[in-house]
């Protein structure tokens, strides 16, 4: 009989060969693909023997990313793979033309997702129904990175694009937009501007007032992610708006009750300046609903309390007055609470002892939660997780 090292050796042998990845199924490696983009998976596999070239080719769902290459590699593309395939594409609006290879009738079946890179706003003014035309039955997804905010006065025509958006892609789910100084001025639509197909949304604002009239559009929504631009808070006074804009802005009868959707269960907020208690309360205010899940805030900068406290005591949750406003605001259907900050100067290990100990001072020892606290030594960022069980 064979000794019970060899068998183990043999046992060994054969989880080491089941193991490699040139023995995985068809199935799985195509899952696999799922999770790269077709330049990632033309790089890395195609040409590395004849079963993955062959793969490559036939690679069932390819997302398309022409942001970080030159046009050239489209036409490399073509020759690789099959262009039924192609399920979204990513691309600089100067190359929108390459859309036209996929507006026959098989290929935008398949085809649902697009992204618009650089978008000049008033090319979003006049061009995105035209654009969309031959998509807007099947698309599921849709992002724009604009280039600028300059929309023609007195806003209308931003308005009409907009609303294209929201009422008339009945497949809609996922809405994407985006500007490093928000996107503010195209959001004047009048109130009758109702979605009822998206359910992900993910935008960028200077002034988060502009979400009082905006949330309510979006009737089944479920998760919210928002990138509020650094400097709101910091603003100061601004010029009135020239008459003709001052005139359609009361012309489009905005809401400006907080009837938001029942639906909306995650929140993120991203790179927001805690600049005082009351814009932290604005902010949970606007952006919480009754039947929220989680709610999450990242890269938030120190924010100053309305007592002075001592250097060696935590820059965030060591006040009573952020403990209140979580259990004034946040509802009792939540099951998760996140925030990130930056942290000035080198914040020790044992200040997140501190900052747990005040948690519970301030919420109660019987919270039937798990907590966890964390500092990032070489970002100078503190975490703060919050999971109810």
């Amino acid at each position: 009989m064979p000794s019970l090292k060899k068998i183990r050796s043999a046992q060994r042998r054969r989880i080491e060969a089941e193991a490699i990845f040139e023995h995985l199924s068809n199935e799985i490696i195509f899952d696999i693909f799922d999770y790269l983009t077709g330049n990632e998976i033309c790089k890395s596999f195609y040409g590395l023997n004849s079963r993955f070239s062959q793969l490559v080719c036939n690679t069932p769902n390819v997302h398309l990313d022409l942001s970080r290459t030159k046009t050239k590699f489209f036409q490399t593309f073509q020759q690789i793979f099959c262009e039924e395939n192609v399920t979204s594409v990513e691309l600089f609006y100067d190359n929108i033309s390459i859309l036209a290879s996929f507006m026959t009738p098989l290929r935008r079946k398949r085809f649902k997702s697009i992204s618009l890179l650089d978008l000049p706003v008033q090319e979003f003014e006049n061009q995105i129904p035209a654009i969309l035309n031959n998509f807007k039955d099947d698309l599921i997804s849709f992002k724009i990175r604009f280039s600028d905010m300059k929309c023609t006065e007195p806003g209308e025509r931003a308005a009409l694009s907009f609303a294209y958006l929201l009422t008339e892609m009945p497949s809609l789910k996922y809405l994407t937009l985006e500007h490093s100084n928000g996107i503010d001025p195209i959001t004047y639509m009048h109130s009758n501007v109702i979605n009822n197909t998206i359910i992900n949304l993910a935008i960028s604002l200077f002034d988060i007032k502009r979400l009082i009239p905006l949330l309510y559009r979006f009737q089944n929504l479920n998760s919210f992610t928002m990138d509020v631009h650094k400097n709101e808070g910091f603003r100061g006074k601004l010029a009135q708006p020239p008459q003709a804009v001052r005139y359609y802005k009361s012309l489009i009868n905005e809401k400006t009750s907080m009837e938001y959707p029942a639906g909306l269960h995650h929140v993120k907020v991203y790179q927001y300046p805690l600049t005082a208690v009351e814009t932290i309360e604005r902010l949970l205010q606007f952006t919480t609903s009754k039947n929220l899940l989680t709610y999450s805030l990242f890269a938030c900068e120190r924010p100053p309390v309305k007592i002075p406290v001592s250097r060696r005591q935590p820059p965030f949750l060591d006040g009573t007055q952020y403990h209140d406003l979580v259990r004034k605001y946040l509802p009792t259907t939540l099951k998760r609470f996140y925030v990130e900050y930056n942290v000035d100067g080198a914040t020790p290990r044992t200040k997140i002892a501190q900052v747990k100990k005040d948690f519970m001072k301030y919420n109660g020892s019987n919270l039937s939660c798990e907590h966890c606290f964390l500092y990032d030594k070489e970002d100078k960022r503190m975490s703060f997780d919050l999971t109810f069980t």
